[in-house]
């Protein structure tokens, strides 16, 4: 697997697969990663910390590991830039996604109800480096 920094011109491919998703659309950012043409993964850094904005998979691609290579590598070059607590917001019906989180040792912090437009709540969770 070869995961890259994420371009501009990324962002057409990673609008459809956001817009399959029915994710928000987020343009990638200087700590945004991209894997094969199939998933990506977008961080919004502030400091020593860093929020997951959205990470997708295209849908015939899923189940090959592309999620997992993702965070495993972002969290290995963000924590080179001094990053030590990173955060996210996940619906609390995503079962696999809340799944992926704790193997990496996220934690749930809190509950936003009501969060997204259908009236989903959503899970905060976290994850504090050493």
């Amino acid at each position: 697997m070869i995961i890259l920094p994420a371009l501009e011109q990324d962002f057409e491919w990673i609008k459809v697969i956001q817009s399959e998703a029915g994710l928000p659309l987020w343009k990638p950012s200087s700590a945004s990663w991209v894997l094969e043409r199939s998933a990506f993964v977008i961080w919004q850094v502030a400091g020593d910390e860093c929020e997951l904005l959205s990470i997708a998979v295209n849908a015939h691609e899923r189940g090959k590991g592309y999620a997992k290579a993702l965070m495993e590598h972002s969290h290995k070059e963000l924590a080179k830039q001094g990053i030590k607590k990173f955060f996210l917001e996940v619906r609390e019906n995503n079962t696999a996604a809340i799944s992926l989180y704790k193997k990496f040792g996220y934690e749930k912090i809190a509950e936003r109800k009501k969060y997204y437009a259908d009236g989903e709540c959503a899970v905060v969770m976290n994850l504090i480096l050493n």
